[in-house]
């Protein structure tokens, strides 16, 4: 394989996922929601063995904005004896017209593991934000800071080299969330035959942005990805 068409760079993601609040396995009276359907029609995508419940993405809302320096320590040093691999990454929450300072979790092995990261994630001085009186049941808009690893497959179509199943395709400009939303209505309306979840973002490549979409699909190929690309450019004014 061709290392160089692999590239490590820094990017956002923005994508809409539904939301609830976690009552069990967490540290006391702290905030911490789940997404228990985050590719919504995907679901036993996400164990060898369906049905087996474990955790998919998970949010530890958190009291204030931290650097991306203080989650990447942190992070960094947890892992280093943290008995499983996990990712997390920075983010904000924004629901009921309020919004929220986040570390999203992926990778856990069981739910057990979640109160054992919080306690972690408190000991590299990261303070959780309490809960609130209500459970949350909601649409949340989920602005990500992370990492990404990138295979470019071709000029402007990328294959994630850290998560199974996602791709990504550049975009001629930035696109606002909400003209995102609309042109994905548009896009799913007129591609019957195949299903995806799509994300919005951007990454950063030779000192400039560079604005892009996420597709996921279990069966995710390089062909999948131009067809969106193609779709997409149809609709994008």
């Amino acid at each position: 394989m061709d290392t160089s068409k692999i590239i490590d760079t820094y990017g956002n993601l923005l994508k809409a996922e539904e939301l609830v609040t976690m009552t069990k396995k967490i540290l006391p009276n702290t905030f911490v929601l789940e997404a228990p359907e985050p590719f919504p029609g995907f679901f036993n995508y996400y164990s060898d063995a369906p049905g087996k419940s474990k955790p998919l993405y998970i949010y530890f809302v958190v009291d204030r904005l931290y650097t991306l320096e203080e989650i990447t320590r942190a992070r960094q040093n947890i892992m280093r004896y943290f008995p499983d691999g996990f990712h997390a990454d920075a983010g904000t929450l924004s629901f009921y017209n309020k919004s929220y300072h986040t570390i999203r979790v992926r990778h856990l092995t069981d739910y057990d593991q979640v109160r054992d990261l919080q306690s972690c994630f408190l000991d590299e001085g990261i303070v959780f934000k309490k809960k609130p009186s209500k459970n949350i049941s909601a649409t949340a808009i989920i602005r990500l800071k992370k990492f990404f690893c990138l295979e470019e497959v071709q000029e402007g179509i990328y294959l994630d080299r850290s998560e199974k199943d996602h791709g990504y395709f550049t975009l001629p400009r930035q696109l606002k969330w909400s003209e995102f939303e609309e042109v994905t209505k548009k896009v799913k309306y007129n591609w019957e035959a195949t299903s995806f979840d799509a994300a919005l973002g951007h990454f950063h490549k030779d000192f400039n942005i560079v604005d892009m979409v996420r597709v996921f699909n279990p069966n995710l190929n390089v062909e999948l990805i131009l067809e969106a690309r193609k779709k997409y450019l149809q609709q994008i004014k």
